[in-house]
């Protein structure tokens, strides 16, 4: 099978997503033009790798902004097919924010954000739109000669709420608190592992178990309580959290009284090193860690008991 009659096939699902034949071929016909465009991927050089600059452009702009469809839904055809190329019990999902920068000053959403590629002394700020990537782990290495790979599989923007100005009443003020508390990043976080567990149960691995890592800005007390069953949350923590064990039985206590950091457990040389092999950077490396099963963090996830593992230098 070619590689254009997979990607027919994939998006031949996508029919029920759009309301219109019509506008589902308008769509494909759009995915296809994005793959093979050269340069930016906008809609004009899309119509023109497709040879419809001579037609009509109002129904190709109509697609993203009078046709009603869900971005994510086309995300399901690849999920169902990739669930064949992940055979084991966990099916591994990395999270992360991502940023688009943008010019134009008539974008409602866009915002300035912090610069990720600026230098460790100085940060810079940049104008974009800020999205909520989600892609599945393929574990193509143990099948034969491959490296790993990430597909795909969520991608949505997640705005910052816009701050008022200073002669904004008191009841816009009060507004815009709220709207920060509801719509942050962790609060969108928290719905897509809820949603990443409903499309995996229904793309057919409802016995699968649901492995995010995401970076530190999702390890904190609104992620940690809401993480949905029969999913696992990897995240990487702040090196001075005051971790802690649960009180000994008959104690009238939840915690325990002795408090210790990430950054004291990979110090303590009375705990070992244990050593393990993964996959990364095209080939298996040797890795060394160390566990520490069922603390408590009082600040960040209450009662829920965590797993701190603590890394090293081999």
């Amino acid at each position: 099978m070619t590689l254009l009659q997979t990607f027919l096939a994939l998006t031949q699902s996508w029919r029920s997503v759009f309301a219109q034949q019509r506008t589902w071929l308008r769509a494909q016909r759009q995915a296809l033009g994005a793959l093979l465009v050269l340069g930016r991927a906008t809609l004009s050089p899309i119509l023109w790798t497709n040879r419809r600059q001579q037609h009509s452009w109002s129904g190709e702009y109509f697609l993203h902004s009078r046709a009603r469809w869900s971005p994510q839904a086309l995300f399901a055809p690849l999920l169902q097919e990739a669930l064949r190329f992940c055979p084991g019990r966990l099916l591994g999902v990395a999270v992360d924010d991502t940023r688009l920068r943008k010019t134009g000053r008539a974008i409602p959403q866009a915002a300035y954000h912090r610069d990720p590629l600026s230098p460790p002394f100085h940060t810079n700020l940049m104008l974009g739109l800020r999205f909520l990537q989600a892609s599945l782990l393929l574990p193509l290495h143990r099948s034969g000669p491959f490296s790993a790979r990430a597909i795909p599989i969520r991608f949505e923007e997640v705005s910052t709420v816009k701050k008022p100005g200073k002669r904004a009443p008191p009841e816009a003020w009060k507004q815009y608190k709220e709207d920060c508390q509801r719509f942050n990043l962790s609060q969108r976080f928290v719905q897509t592992m809820a949603q990443l567990r409903t499309l995996l149960d229904e793309a057919g691995g409802p016995g699968k178990i649901l492995v995010i890592a995401g970076d530190g800005s999702f390890c904190n007390r609104t992620v940690l309580a809401t993480i949905p069953q029969r999913t696992i949350l990897i995240a990487r923590a702040r090196k001075d959290a005051r971790l802690c064990f649960a009180a000994p039985p008959g104690s009238r206590r939840v915690y325990g009284p002795q408090k210790f950091t990430p950054e004291q457990v990979r110090q303590d040389q009375s705990l070992p090193w244990e050593t393990t092999k993964i996959f990364y950077g095209g080939k298996r490396r040797k890795v060394r860690y160390k566990e520490v099963p069922r603390v408590l963090w009082q600040r960040g996830a209450r009662t829920r008991p965590l797993r701190a593992v603590a890394s090293g230098e081999w």
